[in-house]
């Protein structure tokens, strides 16, 4: 244990860079707790803190507290998350690092320099699994479905603009995955032309009067292709289950803004279609959540687009 030149500052374990001062006195909180600071890179790999190690081990069955040993265990959270998660042990440290662990701290937005939780349970009471409880309140930000799907899929959901006001909650978010997933197997299985221009910028967005005036939808900047003409017709494309529906409609990008202008838009609210995660069909109305995604490809332009329940 190294410490500062100031005595009464603790410094920085020299084993798991914890610099709480705790390393010194091995304990528990409550004989079942205890909290890991993150660190930069905490997403390839987080120490446990010293002070908690020889327990960690202990409950989760390691042998040799000094011997090279890998587990699999299982992290628990009160929002019915379940990963599992190798936790590795070596003579002096033990630490998470695999892709894994790495998905949950994204799934909860973890952030350098925050404190994290967990719970090893009762001591009293023998568990044959191999469960650490980590103690978030906030719930998750991605949904589970977000780590099942494509690497193209995550990066058009990481991309996704949010209007004021738009903002998904991670179960909302299954709905946005599978709307990208379905623009993907879309594209593949029509062999849709090559998208000019930057990746797919996904906007989802609430539908009122700001967005939505007279007969006119507007699509913002960011979510525009910058090779698009600056007038032209786009093809309007939900591609939920329904009869089918060729809507096309003339648009304008504005050279002020930069935000795009559809036309004729009233014609794609009354289109009955079925609502994303949902066998109710029915036109869209002002108050719903819309996600719409810009390709434009050799063969002309096409905004996909669907519904929120």
């Amino acid at each position: 244990m190294s410490y500062s030149d100031d005595e009464s500052l603790p410094g920085e374990c020299d084993w798991c860079h914890d610099d709480r001062g705790q390393c010194d006195r091995p304990h528990l909180d409550e004989d079942r707790r205890f909290s890991i600071k993150l660190e930069e890179t905490f997403d390839v790999e987080t120490l446990i803190p010293c002070h908690a190690r020889h327990y960690v081990l202990e409950r989760m069955g390691f042998e040799d507290h000094e011997s090279m040993e890998t587990k699999k265990i299982h992290l628990r959270t009160h929002h019915d998350i379940d990963f599992e998660v190798k936790l590795y042990n070596s003579e002096s440290v033990t630490h998470f690092g695999c892709k894994n662990w790495e998905a949950f701290c994204k799934m909860y937005g973890f952030d350098e320099g925050m404190l994290v939780t967990m719970d090893l349970g009762d001591p009293d009471i023998e568990q044959d699994n191999m469960d650490i409880w980590v103690l978030v309140d906030t719930p998750p930000i991605l949904p589970l479905s977000y780590f099942d799907c494509s690497n193209n899929v995550r990066n058009m959901v990481d991309r996704t603009y949010y209007t004021d006001g738009s903002e998904l909650t991670y179960k909302e978010k299954t709905h946005l995955v599978g709307f990208c997933t379905d623009i993907e197997n879309y594209n593949i299985y029509n062999q849709t032309p090559h998208h000019y221009g930057p990746p797919y910028v996904p906007l989802v967005h609430v539908l009122n009067y700001g967005n939505y005036y007279g007969d006119t939808l507007r699509i913002p900047e960011d979510c525009v292709p910058h090779l698009m003409y600056q007038n032209g017709r786009l093809d309007v494309l939900n591609i939920q289950p329904s009869h089918p529906t060729n809507l096309n409609c003339p648009y304008r990008i504005s050279k002020r803004s930069g935000d795009m202008q559809i036309k004729e838009w009233k014609k794609c609210m009354d289109s009955r279609k079925e609502l994303l995660g949902s066998q109710r069909k029915r036109g869209a109305i002002i108050g719903d959540m819309m996600i719409s995604i810009l390709h434009n490809g050799e063969s002309g332009s096409i905004l996909f687009y669907a519904t929120l329940p």
